[in-house]
């Protein structure tokens, strides 16, 4: 049975800079990378005071046995007046399967302030059905712009792909639960619009496609309870391996987080 979203982002601490945490459903054949990823900030935030991620970017080194726990290990890289810096190690029966790099800053205020406008061409979030195939389970809420869902036909389409996206679950006060919630469900959409320039699925024989990274830029607080829209492109596909980066915006237009990934994308004989 999966674990909600709220389950999965709260982990036991076993030391001052130990936790551990589970997957999200262990019955899937790997773990999912966007948990392992929101996992590592959890532990990460919980060794920092006063101080907000702005920034994180983590490796994908082996995949996830979801029966089995997650051990994650923080280094307490740098503590300055504005920034902290943690480096997370998630392992498994010693094996690294991850590892992250994460910058957290104290609250500023600057003179400069500018952001690119949400896209005016997306699909509004009411105008959508939920995608109740996946993060439904767990609590979330998704809303694809692009039907049928990427990857699952082999047309080729443009490298272009939106989602909406939110907690259905109360995340409370914390702006951490808040970063990792919206950690975890950015990870949805970045596959996909990687291959939409493609004649390729999932199922295509000889195919083979998974995340290599992951990274996130946390412009402005925000409540992940409210929707958010992750717009994509894919600029690029060469060396066997693909791009893909976005925008995250609140319902109301603000600017409030910036994405990217690389995946290994290729065919074998």
């Amino acid at each position: 049975m999966s674990r909600s979203l709220v389950d999965i982002l709260t982990l036991e601490r076993s030391g001052p800079d130990n936790f551990r945490g589970w997957a999200a459903n262990p019955d899937a054949p790997r773990i999912f990378g966007g948990s392992v990823v929101a996992q590592a900030l959890m532990a990460a935030a919980a060794t920092v005071d006063g101080r907000a991620c702005h920034s994180l970017h983590a490796y994908f080194i082996h995949p996830g046995d979801g029966t089995r726990p997650i051990l994650f290990e923080v280094d307490r890289a740098r503590d300055g007046g504005m920034f902290a810096t943690r480096r997370v190690v998630a392992l498994q029966d010693g094996r690294q399967i991850l590892n992250m790099a994460a910058s957290f800053q104290a609250t500023a205020t600057g003179l400069f302030d500018h952001q690119h406008a949400m896209p005016a061409d997306v699909p509004g979030v009411d105008a959508l059905s939920d995608d109740d195939l996946r993060g439904a389970a767990i609590g979330l809420q998704l809303r694809n712009s692009c039907l049928p869902r990427p990857g699952m036909t082999a047309d080729v389409r443009p490298p272009h792909h939106a989602m909406w996206f939110r907690s259905r679950l109360p995340l409370g006060d914390d702006p951490a639960m808040h970063q990792a919630a919206l950690a975890y469900a950015s990870d949805y959409p970045q596959l996909p619009t990687i291959v939409q320039p493609h004649p390729v699925t999932w199922r295509t024989p000889g195919f083979q496609f998974t995340s290599l990274d992951h990274s996130l830029w946390f412009h402005r607080p925000f409540d992940f309870t409210r929707w958010h829209l992750c717009s994509l492109d894919t600029p690029i596909s060469a060396g066997e391996r693909g791009l893909s980066r976005g925008t995250i915006y609140d319902v109301d237009g603000l600017l409030v987080a910036s994405v990217a990934q690389e995946a290994m994308i290729r065919m074998r004989g």
